[in-house]
């Protein structure tokens, strides 16, 4: 026996039992991607993949990116665009309500008052109704530009049949509480709502469901062997994620670096400020209820209305089909109580080689996973960018208000600079550019059984996505959801 093969039988046989694997049944031989700590916030942000395999980056390049280099000549258009159109739009009452009922922006909606939202509404709690608080004090650490304005905010909102009605609005900056009745201070009052969602949509709740998942990725691609189920489950949904996620948080370029002459970032402030965004969505807020840390989580999201009614019925499909895939692994595979170990090391909360086998908690761990990196994260572009530019600012040219105050013209609360530059973000980043859809995705199984699950969960996903259409519960189609993170 030739000196290599006989070492690749001595590590086999000491690493692996019964499965006999060596390097070449790997991605990159083994030597693929892993976490680490993350540059920037290496205490206050998720573990980052920052050494991405050269042929991920080149198809990331050919596919992704290149698409930005060309849309960078689309910046006159929507200057001009911003000179046309100025200023922003006026937002009913109704529509206001509306966006934080039915938008993504209802992921803030909770009714876990922590003391300082009861010391603020202490003269309205008494009221004999269920109340609810949109809590956007994560805007606090922005460190905005020479006449730009951003301030944390708190809306009150009671419940009523299955909708949420705003009574209140309290605005941090003047320590004021604004009602429907204070005229152009309440209209001052709800743009900066809308701002503060727009931030911390885009930059608080958003991130979490892209970067923490990157070490499940990486660790997939180079811990588990080629052939295992549970690498075929997972593979479909890696492509393009790692160069994205690396050029988002360490590239020069990024829009979190928010230089003046860049076209495409439309942020209120310096890049110090927006990652500090990113650390309150992960470490989440000291005595706030409304940010809590992160933390891997085993069930569907807990949503308030029909945004998360959507979630958890695309939730169940995956569950369903998670369960049938793995249905007969064998308990205690050697190689997924690895994968479960190095996940838990870097993923918070993630269960370890022991807890995966209890009860039921691989298959929702593998499920959060997939219905994360496709459905969750591509919901949140494709409603975000169904959001009118001019109505949910992410940046305000006049102080926050106090009562009494005079709003300026709405055609000056932002100027065309501003315009362009959200217009820009959105074509680029916010709205989704599908390459690799969900119903396309190939598990490239080889037990019957497996296959047929396979196709089981694509008439699944069909038949869901009519149900909803009939339920008046559409928030994006079938066929423009990503088989992975990719925008």
């Amino acid at each position: 026996m030739k000196i290599r093969e006989r070492i690749k039988s001595l590590v086999n046989s000491r690493t692996s039992g019964e499965h006999q694997y060596h390097q070449n049944d790997f991605m990159y031989s083994r030597k693929g991607p892993w976490p680490q700590p993350s540059p920037v916030h290496p205490w206050g942000e998720s573990p980052a993949v920052v050494h991405v395999p050269f042929r991920e980056v080149v198809d990331w390049w050919i596919w992704i990116g290149s698409r930005y280099v060309a849309t960078l000549g689309l910046s006159p258009y929507y200057l001009l665009k911003g000179f046309l159109f100025p200023g922003l739009k006026e937002v009913s009452d109704e529509k206001f309500q509306d966006l934080l009922n039915y938008s993504m922006m209802s992921k803030f909606l909770t009714d876990q008052l922590d003391q300082a939202d009861r010391d603020i509404f202490k003269d309205y709690l008494g009221e004999d109704r269920q109340w609810f608080i949109v809590d956007l004090q994560a805007v606090e650490v922005v460190e905005t530009f020479e006449g730009i304005y951003v301030s944390a905010t708190k809306t009150l909102l009671y419940k009523e049949d299955d909708k949420f009605i705003v009574r209140c609005i309290y605005v941090d900056k003047t320590t004021t509480i604004f009602e429907s009745t204070d005229g152009d201070a309440w209209e001052l009052a709800k743009y900066f709502v809308l701002q503060g969602g727009a931030l911390c949509a885009t930059l608080v709740v958003h991130p979490l469901l892209h970067f923490p998942f990157d070490s499940i990725n990486a660790i997939s691609k180079t811990s588990l062997p080629k052939d295992h189920v549970l690498f075929r489950l997972l593979s479909p949904h890696f492509r393009f994620t790692l160069p994205l996620e690396n050029a988002v948080l360490n590239y020069k370029s990024s829009l979190l670096q928010e230089k003046w002459y860049m076209t495409y970032a439309p942020y209120p402030g310096g890049p110090a400020g927006l990652r500090d965004l990113l650390v309150e969505g992960y470490k989440g807020i000291k005595d706030n209820l409304s940010y809590p840390p992160f933390s891997y989580s085993l069930t569907s999201p807990k949503i308030e209305g029909k945004y998360g009614v959507y979630l958890a019925k695309y939730y169940d499909v995956f569950y369903s089909y998670v369960s049938e895939v793995l249905k007969d692994v064998e308990k205690n595979d050697f190689w997924i109580s690895k994968w479960a170990d190095y996940c838990h090391k870097h993923v918070v909360d993630f269960p370890n080689g022991e807890k995966i086998w209890e009860g039921d908690t691989l298959i929702r761990a593998v499920t959060t996973y997939l219905f994360t990196v496709t459905v969750a994260h591509s919901t949140d572009h494709y409603n975000y960018g169904q959001i009118n530019k001019r109505e949910v600012p992410l940046r305000m040219r006049q102080a926050p208000p106090e009562k009494g105050v005079k709003m300026i013209k709405r055609s000056k609360l932002v100027k065309p600079w501003d315009l362009m530059k959200y217009y820009m973000a959105d074509n680029l980043f916010f709205s989704p550019t599908t390459v690799t859809s969900l119903i396309q995705a190939r598990y490239n199984f080889k037990e019957a059984h497996r296959v047929n699950a396979a196709t089981k969960f694509k008439k699944d996903l069909i038949q869901l996505d009519s149900d909803l259409k009939k339920m008046g519960i559409e928030y994006m189609p079938l066929k423009k959801i990503a088989a992975s993170i990719q925008f």
